[in-house]
């Protein structure tokens, strides 16, 4: 629990921090183009020589958003260079008197770069360029950005590190606060595990005790409807303790458990030996398609028990007469798969992960007569533990239930 909040809460910081370095990096970005393309208005409205633009009005009117100082500055303080081409795309002209840094020649080929650009203003290496059309042909204006560049990459760079820290930061906090809040939920868990586990094992005494008793009744007073109840009641606490067993131990986790390599397709047989009674008496055929030497590692006896759940599931939640199929085969190196399947009238197609619930019962045409809500419990549970999958599907009338270990 500790870990999933910490990691949930961790995931979320850093998914609303990414956003809000995106959102912040995209303004300042944007705020950049939007300062560079004033320049290039400026540029383009004095027809590519700021040298002899003069300033109209008071304040600019041609590019309201730069001050009149900013104007009487723009000649000096802009580096920039055009190249004019005709309308056959031969170079007319070029101006560099704006800058140094920029021959004839690597003026012509990133203008007539620009010119079989796809995109009329782009930015290309250090400047950002416009194609601007003339009434003899198109002029191009390259734009020296590389301080405004520079200047935007260094934000993103500091903000990324201050984003970094702030989730360090977070982290710092978070990995203490949900160690303290946990605790106590931890500790009642705990306390819940060894509850189950001793209340089980004490549980075995008393059942055995009433089933000898009742052996004994039966063998000095001969065998009653009462006898057979209270054999039936005996069965049923014991399917229950062994559940509750079976939870507590796959609850410990993988330490509490006697892997080795099992024979699934021999245990598969013998399990649909057993149920070939049940079989019998209900009148559901019990359908099996087991593949020989089907292998896997895991614990014998919970994937047993495991196995014999989802029978005997398939046999109480089936309509008498119908078909309950039983099928084995490998799923990769090493892993099993193992399905059941039965009919379903009544259950809505799809995936229903909600049946693994402790304590579930759905209503309806497959409630739970007599169960106590835990089997499939039992089953998720042990399948975890056992670092495989299970998983339950319902489509044209029919539930399967899988599982892979």
């Amino acid at each position: 629990m500790r870990r999933d909040i910490t990691l949930v809460a961790m995931l979320a910081t850093t998914v609303v921090l990414a956003l809000v370095l995106l959102g912040v990096n995209l303004m300042s970005w944007h705020n950049m183009c939007r300062n560079v393309d004033l320049v290039l208005n400026l540029i383009e409205v004095a027809g590519g020589d700021l040298r002899g633009y003069t300033i109209m009005g008071s304040g600019g009117d041609e590019v309201p958003d730069i001050t009149v100082e900013a104007l009487q500055e723009m000649p000096y303080d802009a580096r920039y260079f055009t190249v004019t081409f005709s309308p056959e795309g031969e170079q007319l002209d070029s101006d560099l008197s704006s800058i140094a840094s920029v021959d004839d020649a690597s003026a012509h080929a990133m203008a007539s770069a620009a010119l079989k650009s796809d995109v009329p203003s782009g930015i290309m290496g250090s400047y950002r360029f416009r194609r601007v059309p003339m009434a003899d042909g198109t002029m191009i204006i390259f734009l020296y950005i590389q301080d405004d560049l520079k200047y935007f990459y260094d934000f993103l760079q500091a903000s990324v590190i201050m984003g970094l820290l702030g989730l360090a930061a977070f982290a710092a906090v978070i990995v203490p606060f949900a160690r303290s809040a946990t605790k106590p939920f931890e500790e009642a868990r705990a306390s819940q595990r060894r509850f189950v586990t001793d209340a089980s094992h004490e549980l075995r005494t008393p059942i055995s005790i009433i089933r000898s008793a009742t052996d004994v009744i039966e063998i000095e007073s001969g065998e009653s409807d009462w006898t057979r109840s209270i054999q039936h009641q005996v069965q049923r606490l014991e399917e229950l303790t062994n559940k509750l067993l079976t939870l507590a131990k796959a609850d410990e986790g993988a330490g509490a458990l006697s892997l080795e390599d099992v024979d699934v397709s021999a245990l598969s047989l013998s399990l649909a030996e057993e149920f070939e009674s049940v079989s019998l008496a209900s009148g559901r055929p019990l359908v099996c398609d087991i593949a020989p030497d089907v292998r896997c590692r895991a614990d014998a006896g919970m994937l047993a028990q495991v196995v014999s759940i989802l029978l005997d599931n398939a046999f109480k939640h089936s309509p008498e007469g119908s078909e309950v199929r039983f099928a084995v085969c490998a799923a990769g190196q090493g892993r099993a798969r193992v399905l059941l399947s039965n009919e379903a009238p009544g259950m809505a197609p799809g995936s229903h992960p909600e049946l693994f619930r402790r304590f579930f019962r759905l209503d309806g045409s497959r409630a739970y007569q007599g169960g106590h809500g835990i089997g499939l419990a039992v089953v998720k549970a042990a399948v975890d533990a056992l670092g495989g999958k299970v998983w339950a599907c319902c489509d044209d009338g029919r539930i399967t239930f899988g599982l892979e270990a």
